[in-house]
């Protein structure tokens, strides 16, 4: 009997965000997946939910290269989906977890149609988690939205001119992964009149989290990869 496959959004790092339903999935799965790239000396993920994994859990790494390359990235969801299926098609219960929410910019997704391609029949569950932005906005307690405000949640990844649109059609606007445009990024907010409605979170829910409405002070300066920037043209 094929085992189930559940997708587990494990929150933005605080193990006290995680859902009670992710809590009560990571005691019992046989199988723990955790995401982890080379730069990481331990899974984001699994600092976030190993409190929580039970104790006769077998831990496997799927690797998460740090690279833009959709060929190696394909080879990797493929022999990540390939030890998954394995597991599953040996009727454990395996769960692969996810810092922020499953369905969101992650891994999960992309290991899923993998999954599926290799045990079309498998049963699965995405469990939601808390968003990195959802969360950045209640520790600064600022409404992400309001009544008939407008919302944009956009990866700053590629090239910072394509978010000028953006930033004139919407009201408030997450800007994620903004460590390797971030220079640019904050020039453009400057050239918009945006500066000063926008505020940097990194690594909200570490020990190490930091929290600034002075953006330029980071300029020219190394940012952490977990690290976004919301704007909100209301005022903050």
């Amino acid at each position: 009997m094929t085992g189930k496959f559940y997708g587990i959004g494990v929150g933005p790092g605080d193990p006290g965000l995680l859902t009670l339903r992710a809590a009560d999935l990571l005691k019992t799965a046989a199988v723990i997946c955790i995401p982890r790239s080379a730069a990481d000396n331990e899974s984001t993920a699994l600092k976030a939910a190993g409190a929580f994994i039970g104790e006769s859990a077998a831990i496997i790494e799927v690797p998460t290269p740090m690279t833009r390359d959709k060929d190696v990235l394909e080879a990797e969801w493929r022999r990540g989906a390939e030890k998954i299926a394995a597991h599953l098609a040996a009727g454990c219960n395996v769960a692969f977890i996810t810092i922020g929410d499953a369905m969101l910019f992650s891994t999960y997704t992309y290991l899923l149609k993998h999954v599926r391609a290799l045990l079309p029949a498998v049963e699965v569950e995405s469990v939601p988690g808390v968003t990195s932005f959802a969360a950045a906005a209640a520790h600064l307690n600022l409404p992400l939205a309001e009544g008939p405000e407008k919302l944009a949640v956009v990866p700053a990844v590629d090239d910072p001119e394509a978010l000028r649109p953006l930033l004139a059609a919407f009201d408030s606007i997450v800007l994620m992964k903004v460590a390797g445009k971030y220079d640019a990024i904050v020039a453009l907010l400057a050239e918009l009149g945006l500066r000063d409605k926008a505020v940097y979170v990194s690594r909200l829910g570490y020990p190490d989290q930091f929290v600034t409405r002075d953006l330029d002070s980071l300029v020219g300066k190394k940012r952490d990869y977990l690290s976004l920037i919301l704007v909100k043209k209301g005022g903050l």
